[in-house]
C-alpha cells in the first residue's frame, strides 16, 4: 500500500469515528430528554390520582377520624402505601426529588409526622415497610432545610390545620404545590 491510501484509510477511519461519537451524542440527547418527558409525565399521573377518587375519599375520611380524634385505620394505610408508590418511583429515578417536594411535601410532610408512630410500628414488624417513603422524607427534609422552608417538621397545630383542609377537599381540588422564589431557582 502507498502512503496515500494509508493516509485515506486513516483520514477515513477518523471521520467514522467521529461520525459514531456525534451519533452515540445525539442518541443519549435523545434518551435523556425521553427520560425527563417520562418524568414529567409519572409526576401529572400520580398529581392527578392524588385528587382523584378513590385518594380525596381516602384523604377526607382519614382527616375527618383524625379531627375526632378516632383512628384513622384504614385510610392512613392507603395514604402512606400512595406516597410509597411516589417514593419507589423518586427512588427508582421515575421521578424527580425536587418536583416531588414541590408537589407533594405539603402533604407528605404532615401526613408523615401524623403516621409516624405507625410507621415505626410497621417497621418493628417488617423493616421494609415505608423503608422508601422513609429514605424519600428524609431527602425532602433536606431539600426543605435548602430552600428555607419550615414544612419538614409541623407543629401539632401545623397538622391539625392540615386535616381541617383536608376535610373540606373534592375531588379536583388542586394539590397545594409550593411556591417557590425566583431567587432560589
Amino acid at each position: 500500500m502507498s502512503k496515500a491510501t494509508d493516509w485515506i484509510t486513516a483520514l477515513s477511519g477518523s471521520v467514522v469515528a467521529v461520525i459514531a461519537a456525534g451519533a452515540l451524542w445525539y442518541a443519549h440527547a435523545q434518551i435523556s430528554e425521553a427520560h425527563k418527558e417520562a418524568q414529567v409525565q409519572h409526576l401529572l399521573e400520580m398529581d392527578q390520582r392524588y385528587s382523584q377518587e378513590p385518594m380525596v375519599t381516602y384523604r377526607k375520611l382519614y382527616a375527618k377520624k383524625r379531627i375526632a380524634g378516632g383512628d384513622p385505620f384504614p385510610e392512613e394505610e392507603r395514604l402512606l402505601d400512595y406516597f410509597e408508590t411516589v417514593a419507589l418511583l423518586a427512588n427508582s429515578g421515575y421521578l424527580k426529588d425536587m418536583d416531588v417536594w414541590e408537589t407533594f411535601s405539603l402533604d407528605i410532610f404532615p401526613l408523615y409526622a401524623d403516621a409516624r408512630d405507625t410507621i415505626d410500628q410497621d417497621q418493628k414488624d417488617d423493616p421494609t415497610e415505608y423503608s422508601n417513603l422513609v429514605a424519600l422524607v428524609s431527602r425532602l427534609e433536606a431539600i426543605d432545610v435548602a430552600r428555607n422552608g419550615k414544612g419538614y417538621k409541623p407543629s401539632k397545630d401545623d397538622i391539625a390545620d392540615y386535616w381541617k383542609d383536608e376535610a373540606s377537599i373534592g375531588v379536583g381540588t388542586p394539590t397545594r404545590k409550593r411556591k417557590v422564589a425566583a431567587a432560589s431557582k
